[in-house]
């Protein structure tokens, strides 16, 4: 499918830490910035997840598109998850003082939990309702995808018999 290729253009600034990349999206045409390394990989596995769907016809790929998306995000929300825990062990916990590293690790992942669990459960009702979302998307791509075998088995008997 050649609807996700596309030429990144770079903004950088002297100041900024990162390079963002931005782009618009041919399937949607929403503008987005990622850093290149962020922008490549998930092109990639948009590209792979789409295909992997064998989406026919623009709805299909917009579903697809959909589902991977909503894949994506959950796995960011995860990963966000796990960058929280990491910075307990920069951040005033480092110093905690215990007989022994994975104690200390126990420890930080709870004070870091307990300093701030409303942020814990935001993301867990963000990913809820992302997971949700791709449920639903899913099970409309594989209704449309159904819907489509039939006729295309019947297509299929019939050049047969033609032939």
């Amino acid at each position: 499918m050649h609807i996700f290729n596309w030429r990144p253009k770079t903004i950088t600034l002297d100041d900024q830490k990162s390079v963002l990349m931005g782009r618009r999206d041919p399937t949607t045409g929403q503008s987005v910035l990622r850093t290149e390394t962020d922008a490549e990989t998930h092109r990639r596995f948009i590209v792979e997840f789409v295909a992997a769907c064998k989406p026919d016809g623009m709805i299909e790929i917009q579903l697809a598109q959909k589902i991977a998306q909503d894949t994506w995000r959950i796995n960011r929300i995860q990963a966000v998850e796990e960058n929280i825990f990491a910075l307990g062990h920069s951040e005033p916990y480092a110093n905690i003082k215990s007989a022994h590293p994975e104690i200390h690790a126990a420890m930080v992942q709870a004070l870091t939990f307990r300093n701030d669990p409303k942020l814990l459960s935001y993301l867990a009702s963000y990913e809820q309702k992302i997971t949700k979302n791709f449920h639903i998307n899913l099970d409309k791509l594989l209704k449309l995808q159904s819907l489509r075998q039939p006729v295309l088995a019947k297509e299929k008997v019939m050049t047969a018999t033609a032939a």
